[in-house]
């Protein structure tokens, strides 16, 4: 059999697969149609960006890029838009005639993402994955060079792309065990769409091997650590020691907490997280001097719910944002939840808290980062349902500075333990605080290796 055969058979295995795509696309369209449909109706804010995702976009919006080179970078979750901070500080640094623009998919990305970020020169939603759309897009944007964050592949704008000879880089790339058992099932079909990506940039040997058993090339392939390491200590390493204690004093303050009283947050909870918080926060009054507990919902849209539930269990609550001038504190017969009612001020309490749960983990949702706790020198409590932050929760644990938990009994008592052994607290504070400084340097790798492709770029166009 020829080798010239052999290329057409596989070429028309690769179209196959890709009509199968579209068929699929087409089929599904009108239940995906009916879910925005339902989200704009439940949350308004999905309407912000509606004709973007179908390539509608008003006249002159891509204006700003014309005769100059541009990076294209996606995120989905607040998580990814956060991480990708440094090193868009770093490209903006070392190309500052590069024009950067950035997309999300949900409205909250897009919020992060607008609230985050510097040195974005344009801001849209990421666009239905249709033939049609995604070939206009790149057409109007025409990228010098696309980087997606961990998994986000999207076969008809990988297709795009391709076909205009932009390459493809996957950044952070991170392929959890449940996700993977996923991938495994369209593994014919996922290894051609990953062949047009030219570079994976991965944060673990695990993702390393997951990845390429899914398809990926081999020889393109690195593994150059987690840029979350990075992020999560930037704006502390930022400042001087004496900045940021007033600083936390001011934070403090503004929460109406007293001197020496012991302040607790439980972070990006979910659903059925919240009443088990409530549990493990009694148990600690109950042996330690009450503290004040700050509980904040991953998700805004719960707040109502949380609130309700806060005082259905018997407590006395007020959101943050009803928090006046004056400090006014609740009462105190009765123990004190402050719920955090606004987005992106989390991680400014965790420098000033005592205790810090992060949330995700008691309920089957794969965990939130917890490397922003680490960072501030804190111990970090977490349920066992961390897949996907696996890695990190196992190097936390194993440092003495993670500490997992069952439930709110097993939580309540672990805290309670720590606040009446300060030397012990101290020390796991510090150990948590080194896995994230023995693991730096991922945004300087990543921007060598992707600074290699802008310069292939360059002399293959002759700039």
């Amino acid at each position: 059999m020829g080798e010239g055969h052999l290329v057409r058979r596989k070429n028309r295995g690769k179209l196959f697969y890709y009509v199968l795509y579209q068929v699929l696309w087409l089929l599904l369209l009108p239940f995906s149609l009916l879910v925005l449909l339902v989200r704009i109706t439940l949350h308004p804010s999905y309407r912000f960006g509606v004709a973007q995702r179908f390539g509608l976009y008003p006249r002159g919006f891509f204006s700003r890029l014309q005769g100059k080179r541009v990076f294209w970078i996606h995120a989905v979750s607040v998580g990814e838009v956060i991480s990708s901070g440094l090193l868009i500080q770093s490209l903006r640094e070392k190309y500052p005639d590069a024009a950067i623009v950035f997309s999300t998919v949900t409205p909250t990305g897009q919020a992060a993402a607008r609230r985050r970020l510097q040195g974005i020169d344009l801001f849209f939603y990421f666009p239905f994955d249709l033939v049609w759309v995604t070939r206009s897009i790149v057409r109007r944007i025409s990228p010098t060079l696309f980087i997606f964050f961990e998994t986000e592949v999207w076969p008809n704008c990988l297709l795009a792309l391709s076909e205009k000879d932009v390459p493809a880089i996957m950044l952070n790339g991170r392929i959890s065990l449940r996700s993977f058992r996923r991938y495994r099932v369209v593994r014919f079909f996922l290894r051609h769409v990953l062949s047009m990506v030219v570079l994976f940039l991965m944060q673990t040997d695990g993702d390393v091997e997951r990845i390429i058993e899914m398809g990926a090339p081999p020889d393109r392939v690195v593994r150059t650590g987690n840029m979350k390491y990075d992020q999560a200590v930037s704006v502390r390493i930022g400042s001087r020691a004496g900045d940021r204690g007033a600083m936390n004093e001011e934070i403090r303050a503004e929460l109406g907490l007293r001197k020496g009283e012991i302040f607790m947050i439980a972070g990006s909870t979910h659903e059925g997280e919240e009443k088990v918080i409530l549990e493990a926060y009694e148990a600690i009054a109950g042996s330690v001097s009450s503290p004040v507990l700050l509980i904040a919902p991953r998700h805004l849209e719960r707040v109502s719910r949380v609130e309700e539930l806060i005082t259905v269990e018997g407590y006395r609550c007020i959101r943050k944002t009803r928090m006046d001038d004056s400090r006014i504190r609740l009462g105190t017969e009765k123990l004190e939840i402050i719920l955090l009612d606004t987005l992106g001020e989390l991680d400014r309490y965790y420098p000033v808290a005592d205790l810090i749960f992060v949330g995700g983990s008691l309920v089957p949702v794969g965990g939130h980062n917890v490397l922003e706790v680490a960072a501030c020198h804190k111990p970090v409590f977490f349920g066992p349902h961390m897949a996907n932050f696996q890695e990190i929760a196992d190097q936390l644990e194993r440092s003495g500075g993670g500490i997992s938990v069952r439930d709110g009994k097993s939580l309540g008592e672990k805290m309670a333990w720590l606040m009446r052994h300060p030397e012990e607290y101290e020390k796991k504070g510090e150990s948590a605080y080194l896995v994230v400084r023995n693991n730096l340097g991922a945004v300087g790798r990543n921007l060598d290796q992707i600074s290699k492709w802008v310069d292939r770029v360059n002399q293959e166009k002759g700039v």
